[in-house]
């Protein structure tokens, strides 16, 4: 496992991913990205999600957060420019490693992953990780998409989610083309 190749990026952004897995407004419903939460993306890439994230926690006037933690110093630029672009200034964008996430405990309402845990080598230590940062009753939320060569199954991410003690918040989508499970502090 590792993470995608920063040079197949622009395949992140295409229309085509939004038409066949939903658009990101869709994908954040599922996930129950609400306003005012203090959300952690954990290997946005380019940020396909991100500006939609961003404006999402901050809508009806709440003072809604995001980070970013990207492992690749090239996506962090792509993302950077992104979120310049669409004038998006909740958003603090660190690199590192979703295996040793360089954050508080107990920081986030929200965990926001799409097509990351395939890439992940050490899939407990990074669930473990996600459940340390998490505040109690947050939501860690993991998006699947066919599309993705390390596309991860439901059974998977349920199984490491209940071993560092997540609850099973249940799953919305479809198990073998694109889903949302979610699960609680």
């Amino acid at each position: 496992p590792e993470p995608m190749p920063w040079r197949l990026a622009p395949m992140l952004t295409t229309r085509w991913r939004s038409r066949l897995f939903g658009a990101p407004e869709r994908v954040l419903d599922r996930a129950g990205v609400a306003p005012g939460m203090r959300a952690l993306e954990v290997g946005p890439g380019p940020g396909m999600y991100t500006v939609a994230l961003a404006k999402r926690v901050a809508s009806s006037g709440e003072d809604g957060r995001v980070t970013c933690l990207e492992i690749q110093p090239q996506m962090i630029e792509m993302l950077r420019e992104r979120l310049r672009a669409a004038e998006i200034r909740n958003v603090e964008v660190i690199q590192g490693d979703g295996q040793r996430i360089p954050l508080p405990d107990a920081t986030f309402d929200l965990i926001f992953l799409v097509d990351v845990v395939g890439e992940i080598p050490d899939k407990f230590a990074f669930f473990a990780e996600c459940a340390r940062v998490l505040k109690p009753g947050g939501t860690l939320a993991v998006t699947e998409q066919i599309s993705d060569p390390d596309f991860q199954l439901p059974s998977t991410v349920r199984t490491l989610a209940s071993a560092v003690g997540l609850q099973d918040g249940g799953l919305a989508g479809l198990p073998w083309w694109t889903y949302t499970s979610r699960f609680r502090k």
